[in-house]
């Protein structure tokens, strides 16, 4: 009874919302439009735990001296000094002390974090790209064309070098990506009729 319970009530939910997609129905609008406010309110009510989850494990991390534990005075610093800005403030997320932490501390942080991944990504593809066959010479000079195309002064080595880069990235690059997206789409649309069917059980685990 405790696996067979939430399996149902997991399944007519979602039955319900997925027929009100595809119908208009007065009692189906409301009624899913109920059921997905009550998803928001549980996502608000994890998302405080997950923060209390985080904020205990911190605390402990501190108070035990464990390594990297002024790491975590660093982060529940500034995750209080967020949450005490937002909550003070009739503005929210706007308010002037939260921008002040996303503009002088968070995007920093993003802007050292990506320019580290350049250098990453670039000895990564040096290893990667080395031509043992023929598709990966392929690679490899898509990579370059892109790559270099990109720069200022691509028109001066090959006047024709920007619109072939923007054929790579236009036509076989846009080719590739959509099939992987419709591939993405094929596999959600397979996990979710199994978790609406009952197969897969997440909610029960």
């Amino acid at each position: 009874m405790k696996r067979v319970l939430p399996a149902a009530i997991a399944m007519a939910a979602g039955f319900l919302v997925l027929v009100d997609f595809f119908f208009d129905n007065l009692y189906l609008n409301a009624l899913g439009v109920t059921l997905i406010n009550w998803v928001v309110i549980i996502a608000a009510f994890a998302l405080i735990l997950g923060f209390l989850n985080i904020l205990t494990f911190h605390l402990r991390k501190i108070f035990q001296r464990q390594e990297g534990w002024p790491y975590s005075i660093a982060l529940l610093v500034v995750a209080g000094t967020v949450l005490f800005g937002g909550l003070t403030s009739a503005q929210g997320y706007r308010a002037p002390l939260v921008r002040t932490v996303f503009d002088y501390v968070q995007t920093p942080l993003q802007a050292s974090l990506f320019s580290l991944l350049a250098f990453y990504i670039a000895s990564a593809g040096y290893r990667a790209f080395r031509a043992r066959n023929f598709e990966t010479f392929l690679l490899v000079v898509a990579c370059l064309v892109v790559l270099v195309g990109q720069a200022p002064l691509a028109r001066y080595l090959w006047e024709q070098l920007p619109a072939l880069k923007d054929w790579v990235l236009e036509v076989p690059s846009t080719a590739g990506a959509r099939g992987i997206v419709i591939g993405v789409a094929l596999g959600s649309l397979a996990t979710g009729v199994r978790v609406l069917v009952g197969f897969d059980r997440p909610y029960s685990e």
